[in-house]
């Protein structure tokens, strides 16, 4: 790794940090070593896991879980948090930088979105590049569309497997559900809130595709979309600057908390 890209690294880590900092948020930093909550294990590597002098200790994989269980043992007063670490997977080491919110108001949801479009559209347009496009979902889009027509858990299954086949042997013809996955993406926003329109799911979406739509990104909601974390279980999105890699992803997740993170080094801002 040359001289000039650890600069960048670390210059990147100083411009975000001094501006998450400015906006009140609580800079943090924790070590690798933590120990092992039963709980993570749905969570965390076992390749991370080990143990010394009968204690379990893991190594961090994730700033989210780790984030929060320092702040469930911790009961801090703070409940915005700004991070930039190592953490390790797939036994390699990579940097993670984000946010965390605990109980935050959709205000602060919305406004922790545009502050992160922003930083990332300025650090891009140097080298040419643009964010194009924003795709969400809701898991609770699911939930909806189970109490509302009376549908199977099992559903659920389907719709993240993209099964369409065994979603039609499923679902009569002319569900609204089976209609809407067999639309286009750009056609789902549509038809979503010809369903939920007044739900408070729906109602933030369109604050969301409201901040898109100033940026000028494709807005897309995606029923199938679900992040490789098993942790979220809310609203969760991804923005892109090409159709392969994110450059910003972040949800809702544990009940009332929210989290952002940057891609710095897989086809990120480095």
């Amino acid at each position: 790794m040359s001289n000039q890209v650890i600069l960048e690294k670390f210059n990147l880590a100083i411009e975000y940090m001094t501006l998450l900092a400015e906006y009140n948020y609580k800079l943090i930093d924790l070590n690798m070593i933590e120990p092992f909550r039963i709980e993570d294990k749905e969570f965390q590597p076992s390749s991370l896991v080990f143990e010394r002098n009968e204690t379990m200790y893991a190594i961090r994989s994730d700033w989210t879980r780790s984030l929060l269980n320092y702040n469930d043992s911790y009961f801090l007063d703070d409940r915005m948090f700004c991070y930039f670490g190592t953490v390790i997977r797939d036994y390699q080491s990579f940097y993670q930088a984000g946010v965390e919110l605990y109980e935050p108001s959709e205000v602060e949801m919305l406004k922790s979105i545009q502050i992160h479009l922003d930083f990332v559209k300025n650090k891009i347009r140097n080298q040419g590049k643009n964010i194009t496009a924003l795709i969400l979902n809701n898991d609770r889009f699911i939930d909806l569309f189970i109490e509302k027509y009376d549908l199977s858990e099992s559903i659920r299954t389907l719709i993240y497997e993209k099964n369409l086949s065994e979603l039609k042997n499923q679902l009569e013809p002319d569900n609204p559900l089976l209609k809407i996955l067999q639309a286009r993406v750009s056609e789902q926003y549509t038809l979503l809130a010809s369903e939920f329109s007044n739900t408070e799911e729906l109602q933030t979406i369109e604050k969301i595709k409201k901040i898109a739509d100033q940026e000028n990104l494709k807005f897309m909601i995606d029923l199938s979309f679900k992040s490789p974390q098993g942790y979220y279980n809310g609203l969760y999105f991804q923005a892109f600057i090409n159709y392969h890699t994110p450059i910003l992803s972040g949800g809702e997740y544990d009940n009332r908390a929210f989290g952002i993170a940057l891609n710095i080094e897989d086809g990120g801002l480095l």
